[in-house]
């Protein structure tokens, strides 16, 4: 388990969620864009985070920041401003201790 966490923090981006008034403290999480199996980027765009097309983004993130109970407003924000909105998420096990979360986010505009 503190491999993982190592692993995100020496990779992730200072990050933080918030929902309403709440507001956790930052963090580090992996986020990056969605890649598709085929690899056809149509429609497609380039950004500092590399290629997407539909502004969806996997997110990997500390099991101690629980992206659960959240309301439809809640936001991630990464050191740079951008807002994203959590679509699903889900907690990756290894036997009964949780690793990490998972997510598919959608860029705020």
């Amino acid at each position: 388990m503190k491999q993982v966490t190592r692993l995100i923090n020496a990779v992730g981006r200072s990050v933080y969620v918030t929902d309403g008034s709440y507001r956790t403290r930052e963090y580090s999480a992996v986020i990056q864009p969605l890649r598709y199996k085929n690899k056809m980027y149509l429609n497609g765009e380039v950004n500092d985070l590399g290629h997407y097309a539909e502004g969806y983004y996997l997110y990997i993130g500390p099991p101690d920041i629980s992206l659960k109970r959240l309301s439809a407003a809640a936001s991630i924000t990464v050191s740079d401003g951008t807002r994203y909105k959590i679509e699903r998420s889900e907690s990756v096990y290894y036997g009964k201790d949780e690793l990490y979360i998972w997510a598919v986010l959608k860029e705020r505009v």
